[in-house]
């Protein structure tokens, strides 16, 4: 049988425990080479209301013996004609799947919908580099964001490091309200409090989350203090100044990103680097921290960062493996199994006696 997981089933089933505990193992197989990756692919076409958008990955866990390919389609607004709305797409209707397989069979063992995976896989990444750079007594944070990538990042950051207070900012300030409101209900023993701009957030906190959208960047070098620790999202959302004050920058990955399009493809380099291609060069992986090949924080008084994000290349954090969502699906296929959870779906209806 085949299982068709939903987003209500993941929810129930995933932990931030459980997902730090596959990715970890992820990292160290990859360190050891039991790990096939195909970078992260997007493929654009015009369409009659905007931009025909799919996101895939791929990614093979020898160890665990299972192939997953994440497949994510959506119409959005075409950035040529509203540059404003290139990432607006969050509530829309889409297709969002991860597709499970045993690879000693070839057969398909489950349908996963890919949202609070997605969410999960990102601040749980940023967690695992923030137990190795930020301050082991670390106990305020900031969070710029107040969207779907948000609501995960307090559970994750306080599973690594004494969070007792949280400062939020966003520009939409209904959001913002409404978002504070939904994690006190959430987190009663946190004092989280919103914040009208991302400096006053910003000034004297230990560590720095961006989890936004944002093409430009929402924070800055100026209000960097000693001792802090950034990570966010995307390659943006930290300015120029805010690496060059960096003692330490750890990078998600070197994958090459590709995109196709009906005018062109795969570009030989990535559309877009940012300012501070040149100050990670060199940059240990998060593989390297987990596999303990480098060291974490030194001292007390280092700035550092965690780049997460990007089209990769080298040029800034890098985008998804597809070995994390391999270990997800594993780990979400195990649960469900487990517990009962899911719908089962004939496997005959997947197969075919024909060869492709």
């Amino acid at each position: 049988m085949v299982l068709l997981i939903n987003n209500e089933d993941v929810e129930r089933l995933l932990t931030i425990k459980d997902v730090m505990r596959v990715l970890d193992e992820a990292y160290v197989d990859l360190d050891k080479g039991f790990t096939a990756n195909r970078p992260r692919t997007f493929t654009f076409s015009p369409t009659e209301n905007g931009r025909f958008v799919a996101n895939t990955h791929e990614g093979l866990i020898r160890s665990k013996d299972v192939y997953d390919i994440r497949i994510v389609t959506h119409n959005r607004p075409d950035p040529t004609v509203d540059p404003t709305r290139v990432n607006y797409f969050h509530g829309a209707l889409n297709c969002s799947l991860d597709l499970l397989y045993d690879i000693n069979s070839g057969n398909l063992l489950a349908i996963i919908h890919d949202g609070y995976l997605q969410k999960m896989r990102v601040q749980a990444t940023n967690a695992i580099a923030a137990r190795y750079m930020a301050r082991k007594n670390a106990n305020s944070m900031v969070l710029i964001g107040s969207g779907w990538q948000a609501t995960s990042a307090i559970e994750s950051m306080r599973f690594v490091r004494p969070i007792q207070k949280v400062n939020v900012f966003s520009r939409n300030v209904e959001n913002r309200k409404k978002f504070v409101q939904q994690m006190r209900a959430v987190y009663k023993d946190m004092d989280i409090q919103d914040f009208d701009t991302a400096e006053q957030a910003v000034r004297g906190a230990d560590m720095v989350v961006a989890a936004t959208n944002s093409k430009v960047p929402v924070c800055k070098g100026e209000w960097i203090e000693k001792g802090m620790h950034l990570t966010g999202v995307l390659p943006y959302e930290f300015d120029l100044d805010c690496y060059k004050k960096a003692d330490y920058i750890v990078i998600f990955n070197r994958l090459h990103g590709r995109d196709y399009t009906l005018r062109r493809g795969p570009e030989e380099e990535p559309l877009d680097m940012p300012p501070h291609a040149k100050l990670i060069e060199g940059a240990p992986e998060i593989a390297d921290l987990v596999s303990e090949k480098v060291p974490g924080r030194k001292s007390e008084d280092e700035i550092t960062i965690f780049a997460n994000g990007g089209h990769g290349w080298g040029h800034d954090g890098g985008p998804g493996y597809g070995i994390q969502f391999t270990a997800m699906a594993k780990l979400i296929y195990d649960l469900a199994k487990e517990r009962g959870v899911g719908r089962q779906l004939p496997l005959e209806w997947f197969q075919q006696d024909v060869n492709s």
